[in-house]
């Protein structure tokens, strides 16, 4: 494994965050076509990138990788006068290769021919990315074809509008294989154009947001599978639907708002949702906002966003010693791939590269990056429609998301969705071992206490500053089992409080962050109620509130000395546990803290003063005087009195500090009243 070492020097006069130009986007894309070309089988319509295979075949696989590389050599095609550049002193015809590959992988009597496009195939995400290449390229590569060979290649695209996709967000791709079409004079279905955008559109949650499919399927994939092609067919054909290119317009400004906040003191982002081997690909509306002027956001921090999240990641070891870009968030993680990944997948990623569109001349690249939220202030950002409350701390640069509403219709994906909490520097625990997931940031149930499962389809009830809160049934254990998860923010740890009711007797699990590592030691200490786990940089609390029996020591899960988690080669997890033997409804409170720096354990054990339980009713007393009551799963009219300020109704959480100059109450019905 290898960073990329750059020949190109920093300027950190005008990006004072990363020292990042233009020209360390073009080695960047150099570095990676170098690892493309030389991989690619004779004729070049072929990546044999070493990787495991998909479930969609050998052949898939390698016009995966094939087509996947042109999304980041279009947009460099598309400014290239020649389409060739020198690296170390070799030089290679990019426009050639994708030629000579294109016409090899379109031709039915090649050796390298990709075959026929079936129902549902891989090839259909595919041509949506070969088509926007050629679209790009459009002057170096298809102006260079024959009229018989452009029919050739028109005919292969074609067969794309005669099978069947998922009815999700493939259906994009259908709008951009055939709008490419459309623009370059060849055979297309325009009906298939307007249903497919109107699908897609029913998909649409609100502020930005999509869900992917029919339920909440919220993630990266909202970036880089939704806002992305609706904007690459705003480029392509939106002057034929003004009225629609503007409204996909100001949806990629909304998230762009949003995005702006997941960015972390050192580029990276929470590690959530399923895909996240495409790493940086979620830059990529908000480079083609910025190309297409429709978004809030300044070029200045613009710049930082972009160029922060790029050096982040290439600032560690991504690329394999073939030049590849590796299968994994970080290192290598093959617990973290899906049944659809192949060698080639990561090159997702390169969507990001839709950057070199800006022209080189434009003023954007002469701004100087600006600062982002995280490095202005401490934040708490709901983002009500997702069900995503980010929570960023300046001191340390670490972000985190708390998720209330997203999941995935598989149970396998629930390490990646359905935890309360991910974070940019505690990244999630991947592998399962004896069938379990690790207990990290998540309430795990069991009825003979070895064989766990946690939350997976969920309600979101209120998503607000500093508080989120579902309810979900634990069916597969028992289908009587609801719980209620209200989560409430102070500073940068949570209070996590659970109100269980089943009718079996069952043994409970609930974890902090993983504490992960690549090398030396942890150090461990614990007290009456609470653990804590450290490293030189970083530690990893949690304290039980109310309800748990015992607390255990944060090891490696089940003993397991390969590693489970996503980024790091080693981690460890403190925990609770409970059994409720006849007890029928009751509640779990715990509080989780992960930060990148050294507090004692005493230190911690002293933010919570005072817990206090009655019935559903929670009251707490923080460090600095702050009162606050929660009513958790049946909400009933109520009295409530903190720091001596009076508030009554339907109130599902008030907040009072002891000087009564924040004052905030939640109402049952979704209304915050609040005075600062």
């Amino acid at each position: 494994m290898q960073k990329l070492i750059f020949k190109t020097p920093y300027d950190f006069d005008l990006s004072p965050h990363t020292g990042w130009t233009r020209n360390h986007w073009n080695e960047t894309f150099m570095v990676l076509m170098r690892g493309i070309i030389n991989s690619a089988s004779e004729d070049k319509a072929r990546q044999r990138i070493p990787g495991p295979r998909s479930h969609h075949g050998l052949l898939a696989d390698e016009l995966e990788g094939f087509s996947r590389s042109m999304i980041m050599s279009g947009p460099w095609l598309n400014s290239s006068s020649n389409g060739q550049y020198t690296y170390d002193n070799k030089e290679y015809n990019v426009a050639e290769f994708y030629r000579k590959g294109i016409l090899a992988g379109t031709n039915p009597k090649h050796p390298e021919y990709w075959g026929d496009i079936v129902d549902y195939a891989q090839h259909l995400v595919e041509m949506a990315a070969l088509s926007w290449g050629i679209y790009l390229s459009k002057e170096l590569i298809w102006d260079k074809f024959t009229p018989e060979e452009k029919q050739q290649v028109g005919n292969y695209l074609f067969q794309c509008t005669t099978v069947k996709y998922h009815q999700n967000n493939w259906l994009l791709f259908n709008v951009i294989t055939n709008s490419v079409l459309k623009k370059l004079g060849m055979p297309y279905e325009q009906n298939q154009i307007d249903i497919n955008l109107k699908a897609c559109d029913d998909m649409y949650i609100g502020g930005g947001w999509y869900r992917d499919g029919k339920l909440n399927r919220i993630d990266y994939y909202n970036s880089w599978g939704f806002l992305y092609y609706y904007l690459l067919w705003v480029m392509i054909d939106g002057d034929s639907k003004p009225d629609i290119a503007s409204l996909h317009k100001d949806r990629t400004r909304k998230f762009a708002n949003d995005f702006k906040y997941f960015v972390s003191g050192d580029g990276s982002t929470p590690c959530f949702g399923r895909s996240m081997i495409y790493r940086f690909g979620y830059l990529a509306p908000i480079v083609l906002g910025k190309h297409l002027g429709c978004l809030d956001l300044s070029d200045g921090e613009v710049k930082t966003i972009t160029n922060s999240v790029m050096n982040f990641f290439f600032s560690n070891e991504i690329l394999t010693d073939a030049g590849h870009l590796s299968l994994g968030y970080l290192k290598p993680c093959a617990e973290m791939l899906e049944h659809y990944s192949c060698g080639g997948s990561p090159y997702w990623a390169t969507k990001a590269f839709n950057i070199l569109l800006i022209n080189s001349s434009d003023s954007f690249w002469k701004a100087k990056e600006e600062e982002l939220p995280i490095h202005k202030e401490s934040f708490s950002k709901p983002i009500k429609d997702a069900g995503l409350l980010l929570l960023g701390d300046k001191k340390t640069g670490h972000v985190q998301l708390i998720n209330q509403k997203s999941y995935h219709d598989s149970p396998e994906y629930n390490d990646k969705y359905t935890k309360f909490a991910y974070s940019s520097i505690f990244s999630y625990e991947s592998r399962k071992i004896y069938n379990n997931f690790n207990c990290d940031n998540i309430l795990q149930f069991s009825i003979d206490g070895i064989n766990f499962k946690q939350r997976w389809e969920m309600e979101n009830l209120y998503c607000i500053q500093d508080f989120a809160a579902s309810k979900y049934p634990i069916f597969e254990v028992d289908p009587y089992c609801t719980i209620h998860t209200s989560i409430i923010v102070k500073d940068d740890f949570m209070i996590n409080v659970h109100l269980v009711e089943t009718n079996n007797s069952l043994v409970f699990k609930e974890g902090g962050y993983p504490l992960g590592y690549d090398e030396g030691e942890v150090k461990t200490a614990s007290s009456d109620s609470s653990e804590i786990a450290f490293t030189e940089q970083k530690l990893s609390y949690i304290k039980n509130l109310h309800g748990y029996s015992h607390h255990h020591k944060a090891t490696p899960f089940n003993e397991d000395i390969n590693g489970s988690n996503v980024r790091y080669k080693n981690s460890v997890v403190p925990y609770l546990s409970f059994e409720n033997g006849q007890e029928s409804k009751f509640i779990l409170s715990s509080m989780v803290c992960g930060r990148a720096s050294q507090n004692s354990i005493e230190e911690m054990n002293e933010y919570v003063k005072e817990f206090k339980v009655n019935e559903n009713q929670i009251r707490i007393t923080f460090y600095d005087g702050e009162e606050v009551f929660l009513q958790i799963g049946d909400v009933s009219k109520c009295r409530v009195e903190l720091n001596k300020e009076v508030f009554s109704g339907e109130i599902v959480l008030a907040r009072v500090d002891k000087l009564k100059t924040k004052k905030m109450v939640l109402y049952k019905d979704g209304k915050v009243e609040e005075s600062n």
